[in-house]
């Protein structure tokens, strides 16, 4: 048994079928099937049963894949190690993020990051949940930053912040006020994601814990479009602080606390159960967690 072996059986276990294992792995359809015959005939085993609609894993496929898990972990920690002695960090890292993070915060801790460690190749794609979990599980990510721990099943996840969402609008609509009563937005245009967005669920779930809905009057997914919706006067929308910047529009824009209800958003690191995070990706996630403390409204999960 060599570790090609348990990379394949690991693809085709958690993918159910050859086409996807090999191109989760950059390999071609016949290389995963030797690799597997390889591997039952050489323990006279059958960890996968065949029919034309894709492979099940039998019951000693799933004990295995336990064991195998654990080997595959230990064999990304290891090589964490190695790199972590460096004083520069070299390679690539393939992070995504959800549009909130991207629109200030990804590119500050990128700035920064490349000012250390120069020679690492950096990918960073935003786009909705579903999408990251998408990119996570074929391979095309390394980590993602995600809302939510939902549907995370072959996951790990790890706690990076928690903030307090907040009431945005023009600094004339917000002037005086120091919080926003959830009951007093019905005084105000509001504007919202559009429930395909997880904020939005959230916002609409603590809002009905109070007996309050919430009746937008626009619908709008782009965040930075949302936010020029709030430099009209009147309108108000509900946002996380890390996707505003004191920067954006000349400072026309302000928050306010969100209060009765107050919505707390977990932001949480999340990459496949059977790898381990790189030492780079450790270097950039320290940045970005200095960033967000910066933050207010952020708190940053194991810090005081």
């Amino acid at each position: 048994m060599d570790i090609r072996q348990i990379r394949c059986f690991v693809a085709l276990y958690e993918e159910g079928s050859i086409t996807r294992a090999a191109r989760r792995l950059h390999v071609v359809q016949p290389a995963i099937s030797q690799q597997i015959k390889r591997l039952e005939a050489h323990h006279d085993v059958q960890l996968f049963s065949r029919d034309p609609h894709g492979v099940t894993p039998t019951p000693l496929a799933h004990e295995f894949y336990r064991h195998c898990i654990r080997v595959l972990t230990e064999l990304e920690r290891a090589g964490a190690v190695l790199a972590s002695g460096a004083d520069r960090f070299s390679g690539k890292i393939r992070i995504g993020a959800q549009a909130s993070f991207h629109q200030f915060v990804m590119a500050r801790a990128l700035e920064a990051f490349r000012e250390r460690h120069p020679e690492v190749e950096f990918l960073s794609r935003d786009g909705y949940r579903s999408d990251l979990v998408s990119w996570l599980i074929s391979g095309d990510l390394e980590c993602a930053l995600l809302s939510t721990t939902q549907d995370l099943l072959n996951m790990q996840t790890r706690d990076l912040s928690t903030e307090a969402l907040v009431v945005v609008g023009h600094r004339d609509t917000l002037a005086d006020r120091d919080l926003m009563r959830g009951n007093e937005l019905a005084g105000f245009q509001l504007v919202l994601p559009s429930r395909y967005k997880s904020m939005r669920n959230l916002i609409d779930a603590q809002f009905g814990l109070q007996g309050l809905v919430l009746r937008p009057q626009l619908e709008i997914d782009s965040l930075q479009s949302l936010l020029h919706v709030t430099l009209r006067p009147g309108w108000l929308s509900i946002i996380p602080p890390m996707a505003l910047s004191s920067e954006l529009f000349g400072g026309a824009l302000r928050s306010v606390a969100l209060v009765e209800p107050a919505i707390r958003r977990k932001v949480v690191v999340a990459w496949p159960r059977h790898k381990a995070l790189s030492a780079p990706v450790h270097g950039f996630l320290d940045i970005l967690s200095d960033i967000l403390a910066g933050i207010p409204g952020v708190e940053i999960s194991g810090r005081s």
